[in-house]
């Protein structure tokens, strides 16, 4: 995906917020394409492209939590799903193979896969100590990248900048966010 931003070229800190807020909004754009797909909320078909998307972390060499976090699931349920579905479980073996083998991912480096996780999931609010985790870095391995990348810092100050803004926004609010989604009838349950 490439995200053309000629207006704020001058400005590396305007450039990297956008960034960062274009990787939020593809998510929102992903999940509402996929509503529109299915006509209504098909939770069967959401666990399914969320199994595909873990699928593909494990490809581009991400970990457990990675891969639970790209598919925006806990990795309890990435672990069920993998314990209940011999299929899904080769899928992941496979793919975690895969990235081995081919060398996909040079451990405590980022790819810009794992970058865009990293910037999602400290923006959505997750500790900066836990989301180096999941993409499978230490805090130490990031600091020295961001010391030698002006790109990467300046890519994480707005993660981490938006973090801060969403938080002082519900500051002392009580929010509750609920999902409605329909079954299809007929359909076995799956997790």
């Amino acid at each position: 995906m490439t995200i053309e931003l000629p207006d704020v070229a001058h400005r590396p800190e305007s450039r990297a917020e956008q960034t960062v807020t274009a990787l939020d909004t593809r998510v929102d754009a992903d999940w509402a394409l996929h509503t529109a797909v299915h006509g209504a909320h098909d939770l069967i078909a959401e666990n399914h492209e969320r199994r595909a998307r873990a699928v593909h972390a494990a490809a581009m060499g991400l970990g457990p939590a990675g891969c639970a976090a790209s598919a925006g699931v806990s990795e309890a349920l990435l672990a069920s799903w993998r314990a209940k579905s011999p299929v899904f479980d080769a899928a992941m073996a496979s793919a975690t193979a895969f990235a081995s083998v081919e060398k996909v991912a040079t451990p405590g480096r980022l790819s810009g896969m794992s970058l865009g996780l990293l910037l999602q999931v400290v923006a959505r609010g997750t500790a900066m100590a836990k989301a180096v985790g999941v993409v499978g870095l230490t805090a130490e391995q990031l600091r020295r990248l961001r010391e030698r990348n002006p790109d990467v810092d300046q890519l994480v100050r707005a993660a981490m900048g938006q973090s801060f803004s969403r938080r002082a926004a519900t500051r002392g609010k009580r929010t509750s966010h609920y999902r409605l989604i329909e079954r299809q009838a007929g359909r076995g349950r799956q997790g």
